[in-house]
């Protein structure tokens, strides 16, 4: 049997949108001779792709050329798009200017898609900067005083299999590490901070196997070897707590963070710590923290206590899908369920091997971007099961 969730309306978007000890961070403040972008920055509105993220499971891959042909296939269809990038493309050498000819050619594919004529008049796309650490990090920073660590790829990144698939780190929690971190942010800043097409920039600080700040190691060698190296919760935590801080050369993009409920080294769940970091994100840049999750799906399955918490807080919100197989593909569902919860933003995997939104029809696509607009009734299915194989367009 299937029921009826029914958006009335268009939700209404507030645009407020070894053994080191513990770091004290300061309060954020904008860097000395910022300029203020005038007018502000639009946040992002409707659908996003994310481009393909199937190379961030090895360790220090460089990411999947970008391109702009999955948005071309459905013109005015979409409101963002994301450049991904690791810091060790960036910055390969210890202290170095950063190297910015990727996101420089990068912009310039977005500009010309933006120019196209069927898109000028409709929907040009702003862009996401997501910039990988953890595993993506320059050799230099994983070598710092403690490094380099070997973990493993949880096995949701790994086929199923648990300690098979090595990674590498640098000793993040430690002063050393975070002081590079944030010098190399804020020379990003200084030159991207001001451009226009730039809305949103997402943290991935503390991050070891993705993108996600609050996605842990869960493999018991992976434990252990961090453990050695001299990690422990209260330093976890400190890290993930001075997050903001490390992006307060920001200040005038919207800062996209994700969360999760806190995986506790010790064991168990912390989802009151994750609540606590939301409401630190919302004090250091209260007109431009955006809270995310990457496991929308309907029903949430996945840390639905912080899907709560972050509905509860209102703002700025966007998502990320489950892979499409993960959410059944019952894309208008899963995408109204977005927007019950408050998203202003959804990513979408792209991908015809996830079956991604390239399996999709024109239509289709706008009838998805048109419910950020004027949402529709819309039908989801029972808890479970959710079809198998993916059911197609619903």
């Amino acid at each position: 049997m299937r029921y009826a969730i029914v958006a009335l309306m268009c939700l209404a978007f507030v645009a407020c949108n070894g053994g080191s000890p513990a770091i004290v961070y300061p309060s954020a403040t904008p860097t000395p001779g910022t300029v203020t972008v005038s007018p502000p920055k639009v946040p992002i509105r409707g659908l996003i792709d994310m481009q393909d993220i199937s190379w961030h499971d090895t360790d220090n891959a460089t990411p999947a050329p970008f391109t702009t042909q999955y948005i071309t296939a459905f013109p005015g269809s979409f409101g963002g798009i994301v450049i991904n990038e690791t810091w060790a493309d960036l910055q390969p050498t210890q202290g170095g200017t950063i190297v910015t000819t990727a996101i420089d050619n990068d912009l310039a594919a977005v500009t010309q898609y933006n120019g196209l004529s069927d898109v000028t008049q409709s929907s040009p796309v702003s862009v996401k900067l997501r910039i990988y650490a953890g595993k993506n990090a320059p050799q230099w920073a994983k070598h710092l005083p403690g490094g380099p660590i070997t973990i493993y790829r949880n096995p949701s990144g790994c086929d199923g299999e648990v300690d098979t698939c090595p990674l590498t780190l640098g000793p993040y929690w430690t002063t050393p590490y975070i002081t590079a971190w944030r010098a190399f942010q804020a020379q990003v800043a200084k030159k991207y901070d001001s451009n226009s097409m730039i809305v949103a920039v997402a943290v991935t600080s503390c991050a070891e196997q993705t993108d996600e700040p609050f996605v842990a190691s869960t493999g018991p060698v992976s434990k252990a070897n961090l453990g050695a190296a001299g990690l422990n919760d209260t330093l976890q935590q400190s890290c993930l707590s001075g997050a903001m801080t490390d992006y307060s050369a920001w200040a005038n993009t919207d800062i996209d963070f994700t969360f999760n409920s806190y995986n506790k080294l010790t064991g168990g769940l912390d989802t009151a710590f994750s609540q606590s970091v939301m409401t630190t994100c919302r004090q250091m840049a209260p007109n431009r923290c955006v809270l995310d999750n990457h496991a929308l799906a309907t029903p949430i399955t996945s840390n639905p206590q912080i899907y709560t918490d972050i509905q509860a807080m209102g703002g700025l919100i966007n998502f990320q899908t489950q892979a499409p197989e993960g959410m059944g593909c019952i894309w208008p569902e899963t995408i109204t369920q977005g927007l019950i919860l408050g998203a202003r933003a959804i990513e979408l995997w792209p991908e015809k091997k996830y079956q991604g939104f390239m399996t999709l029809t024109v239509p289709e696509v706008q009838s998805l971007q048109a419910l950020f607009y004027a949402p529709v009734p819309a039908t989801t299915p029972e808890p479970s099961p959710l079809p198998t194989p993916c059911s197609g367009f619903n």
